[in-house]
């Protein structure tokens, strides 16, 4: 088990909670960081980090915002380069 961590982010309100999650790998991470966001009504950003390293970020649709990741981690940017 890994520890992350995610911090959300609210209009106007930057960095409204953080919370830690113990997971396997970045992918439950992920998902779990999904399930989470919905807990907070209006967030804006989630950003997904184990330690210091970004492992994703999502926005909430209902601002206009991608649910898919807003940037891009270095395995996914190998991946674009190839």
């Amino acid at each position: 088990m890994a520890f992350y961590f995610c911090i959300v982010n609210a209009p106007g309100r930057p960095v409204h909670d953080i919370h830690g999650l113990q997971c396997e790998d970045d992918a439950a991470a992920k998902a779990a960081v999904d399930d989470l966001a919905w807990q907070w009504p209006g967030f804006e950003t989630v950003e997904l980090y184990q330690d210091e390293r970004l492992v994703s970020v999502i926005g909430n649709s209902g601002l206009g915002l991608a649910m898919e990741p807003l940037a891009m981690t270095a395995p996914e940017m190998d991946m674009v380069a190839a």
